[in-house]
């Protein structure tokens, strides 16, 4: 199958002065927040596990790579990549206009944004939410004014909350009280331990944690934000870009990457675009 790249990357790869794709012949580096299952995890026998071992790891074998992975706390991820500690990032980072200027990013994979709450739903947060239109979440943030809410820090969910609460601000509404943490465990945890009113996550963590755990929580709403993922490189790493690229449309040609995303009850993109606009 043919690659889907961007118009520009000819003429990225023409001018990249870089010596090679990769910082160690024979492997390639990849980090990850391994406190968030499902994305990535590590099990109780220290193996490491999920959407995205399987997944990045397959990639490395398509690349006949030895796969070296390096675990951060989210908030770590993108200056680590700057740092040229490690040659990708497969954590499941979202794609947007800021990340785009300084990183490469394939879309993979997709999933939205949810809140997770006590069972019952106590503080009756509800509205007729409806994925791809924004404002019809609205009436469900609306319903979280002054109250405390986890997030894992410096990801989008962050960023989508914070917006969430100067947006009811402006319309005369108390702010949503926003605790972040370094990861999404720890932003669950607090509404585990009762410091919060509820936890606002990515669809596919809450969903994995109710059905691990069997805690007392369920979705209050899901589907806000339905946005696509990346794996990322370097702006100046084009090469290596394109080497995950045709990877992944190997693994899509002969079923390997719908077995992934069935395994891990995420869904598929069409098509890995390189730096979509």
């Amino acid at each position: 199958m043919k690659m889907i790249l961007t118009g520009a990357l000819a003429a990225l790869m023409s001018t990249s002065a870089m010596a090679g794709p990769l910082m160690s012949e024979g492997k390639i580096g990849f980090a990850a927040d391994f406190a968030a299952a499902p994305n990535q995890f590590i099990r109780t026998d220290g193996t490491m596990d999920g959407l995205n071992v399987d997944m990045c790891g397959e990639i490395g074998k398509r690349l006949n790579l030895e796969v070296e992975w390096t675990n951060l706390a989210f908030p770590g991820l993108v200056p680590g990549l700057q740092a040229g500690r490690f040659d990708s990032l497969c954590t499941a980072i979202f794609i947007n206009p800021e990340r785009l200027q300084i990183m490469n990013m394939i879309s993979y994979v997709q999933w939205g944004e949810g809140l997770m709450v006590p069972n019952g739903n106590p503080a009756g947060i509800s509205c007729e939410a409806k994925i791809g239109v924004p404002e019809s979440y609205e009436a469900c943030f609306d319903g979280l004014a002054g109250k405390a809410v986890s997030v894992a820090a410096g990801g989008t969910t962050n960023k989508n909350l914070v917006a969430q609460s100067e947006r009811m601000v402006a319309a005369g509404l108390a702010a949503i009280d926003i605790r972040a943490f370094d990861s999404n465990s720890e932003a669950i945890q607090a509404a585990v331990a009762g410091q919060v009113d509820a936890a606002y996550l990515n669809d596919p963590q809450a969903a994995y944690y109710i059905k691990t755990s069997n805690a007392p929580f369920e979705m209050a709403f899901t589907g806000n934000a339905a946005n696509k993922l990346a794996i990322t490189t370097m702006k100046d790493n084009v090469e290596l870009a394109g080497m995950i690229v045709k990877a992944l449309e190997e693994m899509k040609a002969d079923g390997t990457y719908l077995q992934i995303i069935e395994k891990w009850g995420v869904a598929p993109v069409d098509s890995f675009v390189l730096n979509p606009n």
